[in-house]
């Protein structure tokens, strides 16, 4: 499992955070979020109350907004 977790959608900004992490070779795990429900769901606004993507996890740091 990777030390990176990246919560993004296909259509959203996060693709460029996932293309900095390919080019860097960072191993990370991607996980789609479909906008609506699954953004706004607790699981999700506990990472980022915003409930928006992309959100960039490692161990216990996140870094939402332009991840």
């Amino acid at each position: 499992m990777a030390d990176l977790i990246l919560y993004s959608n296909p259509m959203s900004r996060g693709r460029v955070a996932r293309w900095m992490l390919e080019e860097i070779g960072q191993p990370y795990e991607v996980r789609y979020l479909d906008y609506g429900p699954q953004m706004k769901a607790p699981e999700y606004l506990a990472i980022n109350p915003m409930g928006k993507v992309p959100a960039l996890v490692h161990g216990d740091r996140i870094v939402t907004e332009y991840a």
